[in-house]
């Protein structure tokens, strides 16, 4: 178009009075420096970018040096927590270990004085109710109570030579062994049947057997039912 100006041309015309017209080059460059930093506010730029970047790492490691003292202070507690922690544990177990011990002893003297006592209080029931049951056999039913003693020579009753002993109850020619204790065990029903053996080898009667007691174990009477024991408990003493 002819009213506009030609690229080609514009560049030719720039650039001739850059060369030719000393006051449009001074122009120019005052326009240019106004809209574009220079070099030196380039570097001076740069510079405090340098400066910023210097004072940020070393900020950083100061920051980094600050948690690593920090986090080595953190453990140094840490592993003194342990060591008293495991100190009082050890402390602990070696007292708990101490109390388990006296309460062992405590026990051990406890069921020595318990056992002593039971023991003690089953021979004064068992004799009791023994010499009861005599009187009241011989008083109402005419019968002869005795304390049958032998030695078992062959060990028959407990493996061993030994003397035996047992209540025996005569009527005409029937023989009854009777056992009293104050708590039956299933090894007290076979005890019994030892001795009703040993009996019968050496009387050459075969005896009935009865149990008298007020504790009688759920095994001992499922025993003493198949070898046709009789039991009498205390229920069985009151009718």
């Amino acid at each position: 178009m002819s009213g506009e100006i030609r690229r080609d041309v514009l560049k030719r015309e720039i650039i001739r009075l850059l060369k030719e017209d000393e006051d449009f080059r001074t122009m120019l460059i005052g326009t240019l420096a106004s809209a574009f930093a220079t070099r030196e506010e380039t570097n001076a730029i740069l510079r405090e970018i340098k400066n910023l970047r210097i004072d940020f790492n070393r900020r950083m490691e100061e920051m980094r040096e600050d948690f690593n003292r920090r986090m080595e202070a953190f453990e140094r507690r840490m592993e003194e927590m342990r060591e008293d922690f495991n100190r009082r544990m050890e402390a602990f177990e070696r007292r708990m270990e101490e109390m388990r011990e006296d309460f062992n002893r405590r026990m051990e003297a406890f069921d020595i004085k318990l056992s002593a006592l039971g023991a003690r209080w089953g021979l004064i029931n068992e004799a009791s109710v023994r010499q009861a049951l005599k009187g009241i056999l011989e008083r109402f039913f005419k019968a002869k109570v005795e304390r049958w003693e032998v030695y078992d020579e062959k060990g028959l009753v407990y493996g061993h030579p030994s003397m035996i002993d047992v209540d025996v109850l005569i009527r005409d020619s029937e023989h009854i062994l009777i056992e009293i204790k104050s708590h039956v065990r299933k090894g007290d029903v076979a005890e019994l049947l030892r001795i009703s053996q040993l009996y019968q080898e050496k009387t050459g009667v075969t005896p009935r057997l009865v149990i008298v007691s007020p504790y009688v174990d759920e095994k001992a009477k499922e025993l003493a039912k198949i070898k046709n024991i009789t039991i009498y408990t205390e229920k069985d003493l009151q009718t």
